[in-house]
């Protein structure tokens, strides 16, 4: 009873203050008045008004005249190499292929391991179920000392170059 009380004194409290809100907006309306606004017309040119053209001399000659500025706009730096062909150092890196056969999880991680401590460059991929490495380097017989530390984690090896 008292929830239904309450709900009906707002309800008739919020139409009292929309009926005052609507009166006043009403009222404030009707007391402005619209401005007068008439089109806009161009000025018109006398006949005998004669155009003055500056002299494209003085302007010039005033640029010169004036002294040099004592700063410098900031500007690109541009650095420029030319490469010839004497100064290009020659590629000699060759690319390998090894075959390591069938290996499990840990004969993987350990070829991972000696090959990434060693900095060589290399990828793999799986033909079947074996699996092929692809080393590139320009030391041959550094690549074969390398190799032969997998022999310690019984991996065995053959090397051919592409």
């Amino acid at each position: 009873m008292q929830t239904r009380v309450l709900i009906g004194i707002f309800s008739f409290f919020t139409c009292v203050i929309l009926y005052v809100l609507i009166r006043n907006y009403s009222q404030a309306i009707h007391s402005y008045s619209t401005p007068n606004v008439e089109p806009y017309q161009l000025g018109k040119a006398e006949s005998n008004a004669t155009i003055e053209i500056p002299n494209e001399i003085s302007w010039l000659n005033q640029l010169s005249a004036k002294d040099g500025v004592s700063y410098l706009y900031p500007a690109s730096e541009l650095r420029v190499k030319l490469l010839f062909e004497n100064n290009l150092k020659k590629d000699e890196t060759e690319i390998f292929r090894v075959s390591v056969g069938i290996i499990d999880d840990y004969q993987f991680f350990c070829i991972n391991q000696v090959l990434s401590a060693n900095n060589i460059d290399y990828s793999y991929y799986k033909v079947g179920e074996s699996i092929w490495l692809v080393v590139a380097t320009d030391n041959e017989k550094y690549l074969r000392s390398v190799l032969e530390e997998l022999k310690h984690y019984e991996i065995q090896y053959s090397l051919s170059k592409s």
